[in-house]
């Protein structure tokens, strides 16, 4: 995650761009989106954009950071996922990182039902960074990144806790990132005000 910094830096400079080049057209954008209908909207919206070196396109600039990610979570899976190093190596109160983490168990008609605690602690640590992280963006971004919390939560409910720690993890370092950043910038603006 630390030598991947400058590539998330660089992601997030191009998505806030995305950003405000989107904000900045947005008026008219939904002007024309109500106004117009078929072929003459598509057109109206078209020249729009061209006069605005814009191009639909670009929207996908804004999953940037989750394309980042994407390589190193398939790579911690599969290495992960299926490590005779992890079976039988116990971590603070997991016992098995190569099992999901069963921290709770429910006793229902005399059968056992065990419950994987740390996705949703996961899920949790999602939540909270995207709420601190969302508070810029639109409703569908923030959609989206809450809507991915929750596939994450159902892709690793039943993964190994080695692997959701992981997850978790660095979910912790991102979130403590983005936390620095504001505060660094917050400290950059009070000593320019000062």
């Amino acid at each position: 995650s630390i030598l991947t910094l400058p590539l998330y830096n660089m992601s997030e400079k191009i998505q806030a761009e995305e950003r405000q080049a989107v904000k900045k057209m947005e008026k008219w954008t939904l002007h024309i989106k109500k106004t117009f209908r078929g072929n003459e909207k598509f057109m109206m919206l078209s020249e729009w954009y061209r006069q605005n070196n814009y191009n639909p396109i670009y929207a996908l600039r804004s999953t940037l950071s989750i394309l980042i990610q994407i390589p190193f979570f398939i790579a911690a899976f599969h290495y992960l996922h299926e490590s005779e190093l992890l079976k039988g190596s116990s971590f603070f109160i997991f016992k098995d990182l190569s099992l999901p983490d069963a921290l709770l168990s429910l006793k229902l008609n005399s059968t056992a039902i065990s419950i994987n605690i740390l996705p949703f602690v996961m899920t949790a640590i999602n939540i909270i960074s995207g709420s601190f992280y969302a508070k810029d963006l639109t409703l569908r971004e923030k959609l989206q990144m809450y809507m991915l919390s929750a596939v994450f939560l159902v892709l690793l409910y039943k993964s190994p806790s080695g692997l959701v720690i992981y997850w978790t993890l660095n979910n912790l370092f991102s979130l403590a990132k983005n936390i620095f950043k504001k505060n660094l910038f917050f400290c950059r603006f009070a000593f320019i005000l000062y």
